[in-house]
């Protein structure tokens, strides 16, 4: 049998038999220069607030009957109740609602990070992985709303069993306090790295 040759304005090459008959097999686009792909938002950017919204959101429809109509979430250091109480319905829609206001500012600023020309024509040519930078970026949220769950999660102990979990603050500072450590450890390496790369992408601009 007989080998094709086909040519094209920029490329000339030979075609196996059965690329020939097959042609759908074989596409032109599998012999030129493979490029990276530009950079697409992924759901790993903001893993973390997703599932705490959701949790929240389970939480919320779980306990809905369970709670008493006026539901207190303000206590004083003593674990009193330092605030007016409100509908369950107001406190559970409050807390999902701040909880997908952080989710959906997770999503639009890695959305719009990952469509900057910069990062979209030079993924393969930073000093480090973007998707790391911005799936730290996305995941920063996480350390409010682990503190917003928490603040769901003494109400409705408190709600049923009229006891209280630990102060407010004092569950903020441990969270802010762990939440900055993971940052300084992760975090840190992608910013002096993500810092040299559009360093020396600039350079080659000017050059």
């Amino acid at each position: 049998m007989a080998t094709d040759i086909i040519r094209t304005p920029a490329l000339a090459f030979i075609h196996h038999p059965i690329q020939v008959k097959y042609p759908e097999r074989y596409q032109l686009s599998q012999l030129t220069d493979i490029r990276p792909d530009p950079l697409k938002f992924r759901l790993s950017f903001i893993i973390l607030p997703l599932i705490i919204t959701l949790l929240t959101a389970i939480l919320s429809v779980i306990f809905f009957n369970r709670l008493p109509e006026a539901v207190y979430y303000r206590f004083d250091t003593g674990g009193v109740p330092s605030g007016n109480a409100v509908t369950k319905g107001t406190f559970l829609i409050m807390m999902v609602g701040i909880q997908g206001i952080l989710l959906a500012v997770a999503y639009f600023a890695t959305a719009s990070i990952s469509r900057v020309q910069t990062f979209r024509d030079n993924v393969g040519n930073f000093w480090f992985n973007p998707t790391r930078l911005l799936t730290l970026m996305g995941n920063m949220p996480a350390i409010i709303q682990f503190i917003i769950g928490y603040v769901l999660i003494d109400a409705i102990v408190y709600a049923l069993q009229s006891d209280h979990l630990m102060p407010l603050w004092l569950f903020a500072v441990i969270t802010l306090v762990i939440g900055a450590i993971l940052i300084l450890i992760f975090g840190l390496p992608i910013i002096i790295q993500a810092y040299k790369g559009f360093s020396n992408i600039q350079e080659k601009k000017k050059e």
